[in-house]
């Protein structure tokens, strides 16, 4: 072999291995963006099948490229979706839902024994062990989640009161629609809450285990902290706030400070909200969600 076809085929076996990498690194990627897809449809709308897809998505990562620490989060988070597809407030909404519909579709009836209340009953009262049980001390991240149960909890206490004004002849059934439709995706919020929280963070790890810049997702933060909610951006964690009107900022704005890999934090910038409609809806939707 001369020294030109060595050197050529040295070459070429460096582009092999290049394109072998990316095609890698592209597979890799698409996972990732599969994954967070499917948690963008369950956060925006909570059910047994959006769940179920988070599930099954979490299933085709690899692990084989996870460290410890990645591997340890990823189980979690399927145990978590795994324990949200199963959970039984998916039946105890469904009952609400069909309980209720009579009352606000033509034709339906009100009688003061209706079954919505008890179903409404059942579903508050699920709303609140569960609260309890996300309380106890030591549960890992137990604050974030009991918070989703507790607005739950309170939407459907509220949306209860319409329902008894309206059994009472107070209300029509209509002027209850709003309320219900709070309650109702406040529960479906809550119950796929830990899940999803898991999620973001095994979807993370394995971005960083599979050697791809990782943009995260947003995730909420406890009451306490710094941020309402945070996003991991490469190797630094960006923690954003929304604060209200003050002079200067009429419509109020968003903190934003990134904290390094190190620890160390940089100043807080301030983006003003401004009188951009579209930009404030998409601020409120964020903080609904979370």
């Amino acid at each position: 072999m001369t020294a030109s076809t060595a050197s050529s085929t040295t070459a070429a076996a460096g582009q092999t291995a290049t394109a072998s990498r990316a095609a890698w690194m592209t597979a890799r990627r698409l996972l990732i963006t599969t994954g967070q897809t499917v948690v963008r449809a369950a956060e925006q709308y909570g059910s047994r099948e959006t769940v179920t897809a988070v599930h099954a998505a979490l299933r085709t990562l690899p692990v084989i490229d996870l460290d410890e620490q990645a591997h340890s989060i990823l189980l979690g988070a399927l145990e978590a979706t795994a324990k949200a597809v199963r959970a039984t407030e998916w039946t105890l909404l469904v009952d609400v839902e069909q309980t209720v519909s009579p009352l606000v579709n033509p034709g339906g009836h009100v009688f003061s024994d209706h079954p919505a209340v008890i179903a409404m009953t059942r579903l508050i009262n699920a709303c609140t062990t569960r609260q309890a049980a996300y309380t106890v001390p030591g549960c890992p991240n137990g604050t974030i989640t009991a918070a989703a149960w507790q607005r739950a909890a309170q939407a459907g206490i509220y949306a209860r009161g319409k329902l008894n004004a309206v059994l009472n002849g107070v209300l029509f059934p209509r002027q209850m629609d709003d309320a219900m439709a709070d309650f109702r995706t406040a529960v479906r919020r809550a119950i796929p809450y830990e899940a999803l929280y898991e999620t973001r963070r095994a979807l993370v790890e394995a971005a960083r285990c599979y050697q791809l810049f990782v943009v995260g997702m947003r995730q909420p933060m406890p009451a306490d902290s710094l941020g309402e909610w945070a996003r991991r951006l490469g190797e630094a964690v960006y923690l954003f706030e929304v604060l209200p009107p003050q002079l200067g900022q009429p419509h109020g704005s968003v903190a934003v400070q990134r904290i390094r890999q190190d620890g160390t934090a940089d100043p807080v910038r301030h983006i003003p909200l401004g009188g951009d409609l579209e930009r404030r809806r998409a601020v409120h939707e964020i903080r609904r969600r979370i």
